[in-house]
C-alpha cells in the first residue's frame, strides 16, 4: 500500500475517532435530551442497592429559565448521594425519591443543538481522494525505448517518458550523438539511418535516466553512409558531391539540397538527413548523407567533403568536429577536426576541411 493511501486511512481513522469521542463525552448530555425518560429508570452506578431511584423532571428543564454561563454540569450520583461539580454549588444533594429539581447552572440549554450535528460527521470523502492521488504515486517514470526497423536501412525509436515532459535527451548510436526533444506528453518519435546491421541505440536524459533499443537491420549492407557531427552553431555541414557535380548543382547534395529516399529507390543518387535540435543551446549536431551503394547498375563516384562556412559567430573561434564513415562491409573510420577560423574579416566565405572522410568510388555489378 503506497505512503499516500496509508496517510489517507489514517485521517479517515482520526475522523471517526473524533466522532466516538464526541458520543462517549456527551453520551449522558444527549441521553437527558433524547432519551431522558428510559434513562431515569437505571439505577444510579456505584451505588449501594436502595430502592429510590433519581429522576429527572422533563417540566423542570422546560421550565426553568436559560442561562448565559457557558458552563455546563451534571450531577453525579457517589454512594447514594447525588453531587453537582457546578462551581456555584458545593454541598451535596440528598437523595430523595421526588424528582430532582437541577440547579440553574446544572440546567442544559434549550438552544444548544451541537450534538445534532452528529450525523454530518460522519460522512467521508476520503476514498476518493485515494484514489486520486494513488494514479498520481503510480506513475512509472522510468523512460523506455521501442525501435523498429525501416525502409533504406533505417531505424524508428518511439522514446516515452512521462516524467521528461519537453526535455531534451542525447541519443547515442555507434559514436554518432544528437540532441533530441520529448513533446508536452513525455514523448518523441525519431528515424535514424542505422549504423551497424545489429543496431543498439540509447537514449539518455541529464539526470540519468535512459533506455535502450537494438534493432536488426536486414538492408544494411546495400548503403554506404557519412556523418558529420559537432555542437553548437558551428555553421559546419557535410557536402556529396555525386558524378561531376560542382558546388550548387542538382548532384550537390548538402543542408540546402539534402535530396530524399525517393532518389534511393530511382537508384540516382543519395539523400541526407540532419538529426539534432538546433534551437537548444549547446545542441549535439548530425548530418547523415546515405548513399546506395548495392543498388548502382553503373560506376559512380562521390566526392564526400566537410565545409564550414565563416560567421559572426565562429569567427576567430576554436571549430570541433568529427567524422564517421561506414562502409557495407562493416568497416568504419572516425576523425576528429580541432582548428581555429578565420578572423572576422572572412565572414561569408567557406573552407573545405580536407580529408575528413574518403571518396566513394562504385563499380558497377
Amino acid at each position: 500500500m503506497s505512503r499516500i493511501r496509508q496517510i489517507g486511512m489514517a485521517a479517515g481513522t482520526f475522523s471517526v475517532a473524533l466522532g466516538i469521542g464526541f458520543v462517549m463525552q456527551n453520551g449522558d448530555a444527549l441521553a437527558s435530551r433524547f432519551g431522558n425518560e428510559e434513562a431515569a429508570t437505571q439505577p444510579v452506578p456505584f451505588s449501594d442497592p436502595v430502592e429510590q431511584q433519581v429522576a429527572i423532571s422533563p417540566d423542570a428543564a422546560i421550565e426553568s429559565p436559560l442561562v448565559e454561563d457557558d458552563a455546563v454540569a451534571f450531577p453525579v450520583a457517589q454512594g447514594g448521594v447525588l453531587m453537582t461539580e457546578t462551581p456555584g454549588i458545593s454541598k451535596p444533594v440528598p437523595t430523595v425519591s421526588a424528582s430532582v429539581i437541577l440547579p440553574e447552572t446544572a440546567k442544559v440549554p434549550s438552544a444548544q443543538e451541537a450534538p445534532v450535528q452528529l450525523a454530518a460527521l460522519e460522512t467521508e470523502e476520503i476514498p476518493a481522494v485515494e484514489n486520486d492521488l494513488t494514479e498520481t504515486v503510480e506513475v512509472d517514470c522510468v523512460p523506455t525505448m521501442d525501435s523498429a526497423a525501416g525502409s533504406v536501412a533505417s531505424v524508428t525509436l518511439s522514446v516515452n517518458a512521462p516524467c521528461h515532459v519537453s526535455s531534451a535527451f542525447t541519443i547515442h548510436h555507434q559514436g554518432m550523438m544528437f540532441t533530441a526533444m520529448t513533446d508536452d506528453t513525455g514523448e518523441a518519435e525519431i528515424t535514424v539511418p542505422a549504423l551497424a546491421e545489429v543496431a543498439v541505440m540509447i537514449a539518455a536524459f541529464e539526470n540519468g535516466d535512459g533506455a535502450v533499443a537494438t534493432t536488426t537491420v536486414p538492408d544494411f549492407a546495400d548503403y554506404d553512409r557519412a556523418v558529420l557531427q559537432w555542437q553548437g552553431d558551428s555553421s559546419v555541414m557535410l557536402s556529396a558531391y555525386e558524378g561531376d557535380a560542382e558546388f550548387g548543382d542538382e548532384s550537390h547534395i548538402y543542408a540546402s539540397n539534402p535530396g530524399d529516399v525517393s532518389r534511393i529507390e530511382a537508384g540516382t543518387g543519395g539523400y541526407l538527413v540532419r538529426l539534432g535540435v538546433k534551437t537548444i543551446d549547446s545542441a549535439l549536431m548530425a548530418e547523415i548523407y546515405t548513399f546506395p551503394t548495392g543498388m548502382m547498375a553503373s560506376d559512380f563516384e562521390v566526392m564526400l567533403v566537410a565545409e564550414a562556412e565563416i560567421t559572426t559567430g565562429n569567427c576567430g573561434q576554436e571549430l570541433n568536429a568529427q567524422s564517421l564513415q561506414f562502409s557495407p562491409t562493416g568497416q568504419t573510420s572516425a576523425l576528429d577536426l580541432t582548428m581555429i577560423m578565420p578572423e572576422c574579416n572572412a565572414v561569408g566565405d567557406f573552407l573545405i576541411l580536407q580529408n575528413m572522410f574518403e571518396d566513394l568510388t562504385i563499380a558497377s555489378k
